[in-house]
């Protein structure tokens, strides 16, 4: 546990966490700021535009990531998965605060529990795209497969009329479905952690 946190402390100091958890966060403060109504414009919905927004942009954040993190070395993968997730709790806050004055139909709980979850199956599908795009020689093309790739979710979604992988409809939704296979990819991606973590023990390779 404390080689993990140190790893994570680490992967925390590189300058592109930071950099980007400023961007998702002024990003989303944004949003915010663009959606919250007027004083005498009617009721607050503004909760609806963030929550989806949020939940795209996590989304863009989780699989580049994850794409990125294919070519990497165990233990920073593990490191990255857990900067990502970290970045997802962090933009609560505002998650809660829009809610608090939105009164929505969906529960909070529903957030709160997809937003971590979400971002974690989400970084696994990221590593399946950076290593599919690394067997085809096509790593260069990840910043245009990324976004591909989350309008590819959202356009299957609609089309078998399901909310499973669409992170739109799942932001505002409480979808069974959608948190079952986002636990399961994290659950694979936590398996596969722990056997390449093993193996780079075994090997004496460094983080």
């Amino acid at each position: 546990m404390s080689r993990l946190l140190f790893g994570l402390e680490d992967r925390l100091r590189d300058s592109d966490a930071t950099q980007v958890a400023t961007l998702v966060l002024a990003a989303l403060v944004i949003t915010l700021i663009a959606v919250w109504p007027t004083p005498g414009s009617g009721s607050n919905e503004s909760w609806y535009a963030f929550a989806q927004t949020r939940s795209v942009v996590l989304a863009l954040l989780a699989l580049g990531f994850g794409a990125s993190a294919a070519g990497e070395a165990p233990r920073r993968a593990v490191a990255t998965a857990l900067m990502v997730v970290l970045v997802a709790l962090l933009v609560l806050p505002l998650e809660v605060a829009s809610y608090a004055a939105s009164y929505p139909a969906t529960p909070l709980w529903w957030s709160l529990v997809s937003v971590p979850v979400a971002t974690a199956g989400y970084f696994v599908l990221g590593l399946v795209l950076g290593r599919v795009a690394q067997s085809l020689r096509l790593r260069a093309l990840l910043p245009l497969l990324v976004p591909a790739a989350v309008a590819g979710l959202l356009v299957l979604d609609i089309q078998l009329g399901w909310t499973v992988l669409n992170p739109l409809t799942s932001a505002v939704a409480v979808s069974p479905w959608h948190l079952a296979m986002m636990s399961a990819l994290a659950v694979v991606g936590l398996g596969l952690a722990s056997v390449g973590w093993r193996r780079a023990d075994r090997r004496g390779v460094n983080p």
